[in-house]
């Protein structure tokens, strides 16, 4: 049986290991159903990897805020708390959207143990929001390659790992999908777009990446066969190069795919939400993106809560049923023609 290699790539966020635990229960069970096997059956033809990026930035952000906030009762409380919270959220339970906003509007925490230093000399407010913007907003301003290599490269260096893990699963010659979440969006575009100019002669690839992911066909993104943005800032993540046009995507699919693109119905799908604010459609931003990116398929994330209906909605396309459904098909679709 040949299988199909899945990759779960995060966007902003705190480490995670356990992110995609619920998103990838949920496309195996809707490959499951379109592909009419049992679930056991999908758990072998789905081989499943979680790309975990964020625990090298993340550092970083606790010395960071170690240093706004001395007391070590802060730290652990922030650090325990919120992530409980996060977390939460990562697994599309929408009840935690309220106690984390609870705790981003509060000026000051006077009645936990050893936050006494939050009225402190440096008199900063809202520490909760602070927190939050430091493990979020510093992962986009932590990347950039322009400011900072080391980070980049970590960053890149964690899906190479990732990517070259699942050849060893799969089979290097494994058909790959990707799903990639709001800023793992702008992450993989990076990395596969490095891969193909250092094919065409550039060198993009960092030396401790190209370790990474060794020989590796599929881990330098050449068997690229399903690519699923959702929420995804690609097109503002454009503007960071003043000099460049817009229209400068990745060649998709990757080559040893373009040859059977058709009968695998390889594509591309941009998942945005009309009410998400760091969701753009990418098809507009230029001719070479219309070639490219089969669709942009705008969707209403479901869930309980009148948040789903504003900007709020962000973090849960990983749990939305109709998504998952929709990528599952697919790939039965795919997995039919490779296993006739």
């Amino acid at each position: 049986m040949t299988s199909i290699a899945v990759a779960f790539v995060h966007g902003v966020e705190i480490d995670d290991p356990g992110f995609a635990a619920r998103p990838a229960a949920m496309l195996r069970a809707a490959f499951a159903r379109a592909a009419g096997m049992s679930r056991t059956d999908a758990d072998d033809a789905l081989v499943v990897e979680a790309v975990n990026w964020a625990p090298h930035i993340e550092q970083r952000q606790r010395e960071l805020f170690a240093r706004m906030y001395s007391e070590e009762g802060a730290r652990t409380f922030f650090d325990g708390q919120l992530e409980r919270l996060v977390k939460r959220l990562n697994a599309g339970r929408a009840g935690a959207l309220a106690p984390l906003a609870g705790w981003l509007l509060l000026p000051f925490l006077p009645g936990i143990p050893g936050l006494r230093g939050l009225r402190g000399p440096r008199g900063l407010r809202y520490p909760g929001a602070r927190w939050l913007m430091l493990h979020f907003g510093g992962d986009i301003i932590a990347y950039d390659r322009q400011r900072n290599e080391a980070n980049y490269v970590a960053a890149h260096e964690s899906l190479a790992r990732a990517l070259a893990r699942l050849a060893e699963k799969a089979g290097d010659a494994a058909p790959l999908c990707v799903l990639a979440h709001s800023f793992g969006s702008v992450l993989v575009s990076d990395y596969v777009y490095d891969q193909q100019e250092t094919l065409r002669g550039r060198k993009l690839v960092p030396d401790r990446v190209r370790a990474a992911m060794g020989t590796s066909a599929l881990a330098r993104g050449e068997t690229l066969a399903w690519l699923y943005t959702m929420g995804s800032p690609l097109a503002l993540w454009s503007l960071r190069y003043p000099d460049a046009t817009l229209d400068k995507p990745i060649d998709f699919p990757g080559p040893d795919i373009a040859g059977r693109r058709t009968a695998l119905q390889s594509e591309w799908v941009n998942f945005h939400d009309p009410d998400d604010v760091a969701a753009y459609p990418l098809r507009p931003l230029g001719p070479a993106y219309e070639q490219q990116v089969t669709m942009d398929r705008a969707i209403e994330v479901r869930g309980p809560w009148p948040p789903f209906q504003t900007p709020l909605v962000h973090p849960f396309y990983w749990t939305d049923g109709t998504l998952m459904e929709a990528v599952g098909r697919s790939l039965a679709k795919g997995w039919r023609h490779l296993n006739p």
